[in-house]
């Protein structure tokens, strides 16, 4: 498996906001906000990871 950074999981965690934020998406918006949340929340656990690594 590909080793990905914290600003990948950003990335990942914008896109799918404005996603989510699209109005009128019904289900597939809030599947796309939920992938923000966990994006998120990898994005900031990668971050926390590669501070104590350095």
């Amino acid at each position: 498996m590909q080793e990905r950074d914290s600003a990948f999981f950003a990335k990942r965690a914008a896109e799918a906001r404005a996603t989510a934020e699209y109005k009128g998406g019904g289900r597939d918006a809030r599947v796309a906000g939920h992938l923000a949340l966990a994006y998120e929340a990898l994005a900031r656990a990668k971050k926390n990871k590669e501070r104590r690594d350095s």
